[in-house]
């Protein structure tokens, strides 16, 4: 068993040399999901030092996540009409462009801020779904490159990197806290933050994430695939199984 587990992490290793596409979408999307991670991580203490409000976690989250439920159809649309990678690009840069608009929270906060969570919420459906429906590209790619039977590699390394892009995100909190002298709560015992810490908080909820989104864009531009190769691919594909019939 413990064989069958070290060959199937070697499978990854081998796929991400083997691929630069690969390569480029799992790097932006490992930055998407730190950014992502971060914010969803610091949710509460928006809430609780910036809003003043504990029911304002909850509203935080929905107007992050229930704009992304109801999205996610959209962005299939737009990237049909215009081609997956750049409806990708597109909904990364309107999340980097609202969660850099909360920064203006240090000088205003209110209820303002679910506006642009909101937003940030429509585009991460759009950074969900459409590198999960360009992972299949990748893979088809190297199939015909590489011939078939790697696409189990493929899904494994995915997987394990969006799991570490989301834990990190939560670390990342925890290293902006500290770096800004934030002080932990104790059970009935009254804290104030200092002014550094609220200033951390707000940056790591709206400058941190899009720096990290504006990152995966440079990844992104290394993608190489294009609407025109899938299509290729597709029709070679197609061709194939006809002849095979025939």
């Amino acid at each position: 068993a413990r064989a069958g587990v070290r060959e199937h992490y070697a499978a990854g290793v081998r796929a991400l040399r083997r691929s630069g596409p690969f390569r480029a979408l799992l790097g932006t999307f490992v930055l998407q999901a730190l950014a992502t991670g971060l914010m969803l991580a610091g949710a509460q203490y928006v809430a609780t030092w910036v809003l003043r409000s504990e029911a304002a976690v909850e509203l935080l989250f929905v107007a992050l996540i229930a704009p992304a439920l109801l999205a996610a159809p959209a962005w299939g649309v737009v990237a049909r009409r215009i081609g997956k990678e750049r409806a990708f690009r597109i909904a990364s840069t309107v999340f980097a462009l609202a969660a850099l608009s909360i920064l203006a929270a240090l000088w205003a906060p209110g209820d303002w801020i679910y506006v642009p969570v909101g937003l940030a919420g429509i585009a991460y459906a759009g950074m969900q779904s459409l590198p999960m429906a360009m992972l299949p590209d990748v893979i088809s790619h190297d199939e015909r490159v590489s011939g078939p039977g790697h696409a189990g590699a493929f899904s494994g390394v995915w997987t394990a990197g969006e799991t570490i892009g989301f834990a990190l995100g939560a670390t990342a909190l925890s290293v902006i806290l500290a770096m800004t002298g934030y002080v932990s709560s104790v059970a009935g015992q009254a804290v104030t933050q200092p002014d550094a810490a609220v200033t951390g908080i707000v940056v790591s909820f709206s400058v941190v994430p899009a720096a990290l989104i504006a990152l995966s864009l440079v990844t992104l531009a290394r993608y190489p695939l294009r609407r025109h190769d899938v299509d290729t691919s597709v029709d070679a594909s197609v061709d194939g199984i006809q002849s095979h019939g025939s």
